[in-house]
């Protein structure tokens, strides 16, 4: 079940981590989201204790990503 991943993601959201978050709508299974982290370290850090991930329901593959424009703060 993924209510304990969809908890994890509102928190980092309300904490200003999350920017962007959504599956993907195609056919291929899965979802993306952006983070805002002060370093590698902390992104794994937060990939590593999403619950899906830990429960072997995700797995993930994280890339570096460069905003060009953006409305976020």
């Amino acid at each position: 079940m993924m209510n304990p991943h969809v908890d994890y993601l509102k928190g980092l959201f309300e904490n200003g981590k999350l920017l962007i978050t959504g599956p993907f709508i195609d056919e291929k299974k899965g979802g993306m989201f952006i983070l805002n982290v002060k370093d590698e370290e902390e992104l794994h850090e937060i990939v590593n204790n999403d619950p899906a991930i830990i429960d072997g329901l995700a797995r993930s593959e994280v890339r570096p990503y460069m905003i060009v424009f953006s409305k976020c703060n």
